[in-house]
């Protein structure tokens, strides 16, 4: 599964960022092969429609899970009209921790 996670760093201890569309990074994380990259969010400084301007950049990569704080109203229904899993940790998580729990 490839899982796109908003996080506020790229690196392995960076937390998952609280916002989906203005995150500084994305890690995109294939659960199969255990590779990650990071992907910076050019989109993070558009005045409106930064979630779903990322949304679509991160269907590019055959996204089918997103991990973020929040996603708002029209990330959710983009996401939903495209079956993207959206997850929200109960507590705030690093990226590793995040990772050791997919496995």
């Amino acid at each position: 599964m490839i899982i796109a996670i908003a996080l506020n760093e790229n690196h392995s201890k960076a937390l998952v960022d609280e916002h989906f569309g203005r995150c500084v990074w994305y890690c995109i994380y294939d659960s199969e092969s255990r590779k990650s990259k990071y992907i910076e969010n050019t989109n993070r400084y558009a005045e409106e429609g930064a979630g779903c301007s990322s949304a679509e950049m991160l269907l590019q990569y055959g996204i089918q899970m997103a991990i973020a704080g929040r996603f708002g109203v029209k990330v959710v229904e983009f996401f939903r009209k495209n079956n993207i899993q959206m997850v929200i940790p109960e507590t705030q998580q690093t990226l590793i921790e995040i990772i050791n729990q997919i496995k």
